[in-house]
């Protein structure tokens, strides 16, 4: 039987690509968004059978809940949770300074990346306390933005970014006597449908010619990482924040 991965942010970008590649690699994929057409989109089109979009607020505790249940009930236990949902709260071009930073940018930005992992993050590993799967995974989406200072995206997505880093080593150290590793993967900038609509043409191109290797990143290249984490092959890595960002922060 194929392993089941539920993905969070599953309906477009780097999570629809994410989910691509599981599928390809013969996972089972629960495609989980807040659009829900968008998630029953990307479901439909995977390669192999079994698949499904479910809806979810990963903002919310009860939604989360519910979808660990509705997932759980109608496919299995979840052996593998990437929780690709995210992103920050920005105007097109604009840099976002600390001063000019609102409360509610700050409260919506943490509620998205470092709640939403939290909460799902969390339940997994409730459930799995209750009911063990062998050789559990867990990958979160952090960012390049955790690690250095990005005016563009602002100090609050820099701070949830953080926090999934430590969320994603407290799981590695309370998953590993239950045989779960989880790691983080910190993208630099890659090329979205989000990353287009909230950056200008000159700002894409001024990452492209700051990158060592001289482009900006793909989805794809975050998705192939995801297939390793979860593959039988990174058994012995957990804990780890992996760098996907062209070489950008090399010094």
């Amino acid at each position: 039987m194929a392993r089941l991965a539920l993905v969070t942010g599953g309906a477009r970008g780097i999570g629809a690509e994410i989910c691509r590649v599981l599928a390809r690699d013969g996972l089972q994929v629960a495609v989980a968004d807040i659009n829900l057409e968008g998630a029953r989109q990307v479901s439909a089109y995977l390669p192999g059978k079994s698949h499904a979009a479910f809806a979810v607020n990963v903002t919310d505790e009860a939604s989360v809940q519910r979808l660990f249940d509705v997932v759980e009930a109608s496919l299995g236990l979840v052996a593998v949770l990437v929780t690709a949902a995210g992103g920050p709260f920005v105007r097109k071009g604009e840099p976002l300074r600390l001063v000019d930073t609102t409360l509610d940018n700050w409260v919506n930005t943490e509620a998205l990346n470092g709640r939403g992992t939290f909460l799902c993050v969390r339940e997994l590993l409730r459930r799995r306390h209750k009911s063990g799967v062998p050789d559990g995974r867990v990958v979160t989406i952090a960012s390049l933005a955790a690690l250095r200072v990005n005016p563009s995206t602002g100090v609050a997505y820099g701070a949830a970014k953080s926090a999934v880093i430590n969320i994603t080593r407290h799981a590695a150290s309370e998953g590993a006597p239950l045989g779960i590793t989880a790691n983080a993967i910190a993208p630099g900038l890659i090329d979205t449908p989000a990353v287009r609509e909230n950056s200008t043409s000159e700002q894409i191109d001024a990452a492209r010619r700051a990158m060592p290797l001289g482009d900006i990143g793909q989805p794809a290249d975050i998705a192939e990482m995801v297939a390793y984490l979860v593959s039988p092959k990174a058994h012995f890595i957990t804990g780890a924040t992996l760098d996907v960002n062209g070489g950008v922060r090399m010094a």
